[in-house]
């Protein structure tokens, strides 16, 4: 009977060693032991998070002992790692993960199990990983990157194992440049990084040509059916069509399809990123549909976020819905109900679910620490019985239908900016007479943190236009748990009338000295 990954010879040594106290003992090795490793590590996470010391050459995760082990290509990267360790905290999805050498200098390569990467000898055939994939990967795209370094034959995108592909090139002499050019970067600026090794494979086998493979020296001319890809606003266009990587306004733009950089981010790997693009950041990154809306409905299938260290006791769906509307819009949530602390939340396309994760990861709600990642769910499904939350609520509710989506249309979309909680918030929707002493009493009453400063601006239409203004707390925790629990509360002035409050981050830095509605998120 085989071994299971985390029974290994290498992490059964490193567990003995820890039991008896031996830590110190053990000589450097270009292996690293990591123990305390959060729940949901991912290779993708465990590598960013220790890549600033050097190159990772191999990755092994055993999730049920919360262990890994990383192994370097240097031995200096190692030491590096284990030096900063001992007086650093280096945290792994927020939790502080403890390091420490391994008794072994290399980690036992064992097929599939366990491991990213392979290696064989070169060839004219790569294999690419595509790590922490947070915009589509097209034939397109990986045509654009690695044509430069030499005569692209066939490419197939394939999901097995996370996002990867493999790369035909006409000769082994062009594919061990193009790993040796590539190997490492990023795509996009702090994601979509790419490993390479070469694959064992004689030929890439193409059917037919779409998003996902395409034979480039023309002996397939059949078309196939669209892939399953996610189409981001600035991103990857139609196959065959002109690539552009996304772009945050005022950024340059690439001198050409990834040619020279026109102010590349920094890369670990002391590479810049194609082109310098950036991934997108306080814009609205929906794309529109022909008729001027935002298609909406049952969701784009890996839109589903997985969201961990709740509040139990004080989270619900209306709850994370108020937090989430900011990024997109939400199709259904599910709160656990027996993996208390947890949650899945949907939403209508996966720019929308990236934009939650990017912002609210790491983020503090209610005395917890957010954790947020992809979901291996492609959706949320309707199994008939719904459980109740301690509060009595639904565990499970469906928000397709809400009005309080924000992204409903092109004109509301636009009105949305993509940004990180912050302390001070701009409502709108309230009632004209609405004062700040009301205000405050709406946070009060929900037993929410309440503002410490109201700033009225001025009405539009006097004596009928609704308010609007700046709420601010202080600090950008106490604003998120307000923002959770009173966004969207109902104001009934003297019965006339309901109005929903609408709660947005704001780009303003102080209430006390607002910009005249610059930077302000008006959605509707």
């Amino acid at each position: 009977m085989s071994k299971r990954p985390w029974e290994s010879s290498d992490t059964m040594a490193d567990f003995k060693r820890k039991k008896t106290g031996q830590s110190h003992e053990t000589p450097p090795s270009k292996v690293v032991h990591v123990r305390n490793v959060a729940d949901g590590t991912r290779e993708h996470d465990l590598i960013g998070a220790v890549k600033n010391f050097g190159r990772v050459s191999y990755v092994t995760l055993m999730p049920q002992s919360r262990q890994a082990l990383v192994e370097f290509e240097q031995l200096e990267s190692a030491v590096a790692l284990v030096q900063h360790a001992k007086d650093h905290e280096i945290h792994l999805n927020n939790r502080a993960a403890f390091y420490n050498f391994s008794v072994s200098q290399t980690i036992k390569r064992a097929g599939n199990v366990g491991s990213l990467y392979h290696e064989y000898g070169p060839n004219k055939i790569l294999l690419l990983t595509i790590l922490n994939p947070m915009y589509p990967i097209t034939v397109d795209v990986l045509h654009t990157i690695c044509q430069r370094h030499g005569e692209v034959q066939r490419i197939a995108i394939f999901h097995k194992n996370g996002v990867q592909s493999l790369v035909e090139y006409a000769n082994a002499e062009q594919a061990t440049s193009a790993k040796t050019a590539l190997d490492g970067a990023d795509i996009y600026a702090g994601c979509c990084t790419l490993k390479i090794e070469f694959s064992k494979a004689d030929r890439v086998n193409v059917a037919f040509n779409n998003e996902e493979s395409c034979d480039y020296t023309g002996a397939v001319q059949a078309r196939g059916p669209p892939a399953r890809v996610g189409q981001y606003g600035g991103g990857p266009a139609a196959f065959h069509g002109a690539y552009q990587p996304p772009q945050q306004p005022g950024q340059p733009q690439p001198g050409g399809a990834y040619g020279a950089p026109a102010g590349g981010a920094f890369d670990p790997y002391g590479q810049q990123q194609f082109g310098g693009a950036q991934a997108p950041g306080m814009h609205n990154p929906y794309q529109m549909t022909p008729a001027g809306g935002v298609a909406f409905g049952g969701g784009e299938p890996n839109a589903v976020v997985m969201v961990y260290n709740l509040s139990p006791d004080r989270i619900n769906c209306e709850r994370l819905f108020n937090l989430f509307c900011a990024y997109g819009n939400v199709v259904r949530i599910k709160v656990f109900v027996k993996k208390l602390g947890s949650a899945l939340v949907q939403m209508d396309r996966r720019e929308g679910a990236a934009n939650a994760i990017k912002f609210l990861n790491g983020a503090e709600l209610m005395g917890q620490a957010l954790s947020l990642s992809f979901s291996r769910h492609p959706n949320i499904e309707d199994r008939g019985l719904v459980g109740q939350l301690p509060d009595g609520s639904p565990a499970v509710v469906e928000f397709s239908n809400s009005r309080n989506n924000r992204f409903q249309s092109a004109e509301q979309s636009r009105k949305n900016l993509m940004i990180s909680p912050t302390k001070i918030m701009h409502f709108f929707n309230a009632p004209p007479e609405a004062t700040d002493v009301e205000l405050k009493e709406v946070f009060t009453t929900a037993s929410a943190p309440c503002p410490t400063s109201v700033i009225m601006f001025p009405k539009k239409d006097e004596g009928r236009g609704k308010r609007s203004g700046l709420l601010e707390w202080p600090t950008v925790a106490q604003a998120l748990e307000a923002m959770a629990i009173c966004n969207h509360s109902t104001l009934s002035p003297g019965g006339r009338g309901a109005f929903t409050l609408k709660i947005a981050f704001s780009l303003s830095n102080s209430s006390a000295n607002p910009p005249a509605h610059a930077g302000i998120v008006m959605p509707h």
